[in-house]
């Protein structure tokens, strides 16, 4: 299981610049287990780091991949067929977790998984307080083919877990799992940063989560 040990850092203005700096310090986790390769055997490079100030956890994905085009215009939209990574937490280190999902240009969803309860998707004010930082920008765009690079930066506050009573990241142990996926990209994928042993492409296995250890 992989586990990664985050560390605390206060940005002391959060602009774009600074967060860049603080990132270029940390070490790079590769997203890069392509646990169903039979099938789908494109693997783009994919990447993330990660810190926190105690009040949000900052998370900035690197990615190069061939061909990618932008559909979803929306929050909640179908957000998995666009470019797309996501963070899947588990904050009380059971089979209950969240899912954060982001395309390239910044749309997102989230949703609360209890393991005896249908899902809840987060109130949409909520994703508002999540900032989002997309290297493409925001705007939607048509097929670019060949070699892309992007990267994403999100902000989550510790309240974005809002069925856990979570007002603070620092000292907590979870389990977790990052994603790389596009399902309706020209050449689909799916990437995880902690393998997964399941016989057709599932994110949504908890049981193979890795762990994260917040200083």
């Amino acid at each position: 299981m992989n586990s990664i040990n985050v560390p605390k850092i206060v940005p002391q203005n959060c602009c774009e610049a600074e967060l860049e700096n603080i990132f270029a310090t940390l070490p790079e986790n590769v997203i890069g287990c392509c646990n169903w390769a039979g099938e789908y055997p494109y693997s783009p490079k994919a990447s993330f780091k990660i810190f926190h100030d105690g009040a949000h956890v900052y998370i900035k994905f690197d990615v190069v991949e061939n061909d990618i085009h932008t559909l979803v215009t929306t929050d909640f939209g179908e957000v998995w067929t666009d470019p797309c990574v996501e963070f899947f937490v588990s904050p009380h280190g059971n089979s209950d977790y969240y899912n954060f999902e982001c395309t390239c240009i910044g749309k997102m969803l989230l949703a609360w998984h209890p393991a005896d309860a249908p899902k809840e998707n987060a109130p949409l004010e909520l994703l508002d307080t999540i900032k989002r930082i997309p290297s493409l920008g925001g705007d939607n765009f048509p097929l670019r083919p060949g070699e892309n690079s992007w990267s994403l930066i999100e902000i989550i506050p510790a309240t974005a877990l809002f069925r856990s009573n979570i007002n603070s990241w620092s000292g907590a142990r979870m389990r977790a799992n990052f994603y790389k996926c596009g399902d309706n990209l020209p050449t689909p994928h799916f990437l995880s940063w902690n393998a997964i042993e399941w016989p057709q492409p599932s994110f949504h296995r908890p049981e193979f989560f890795g762990e994260l250890v917040f200083e």
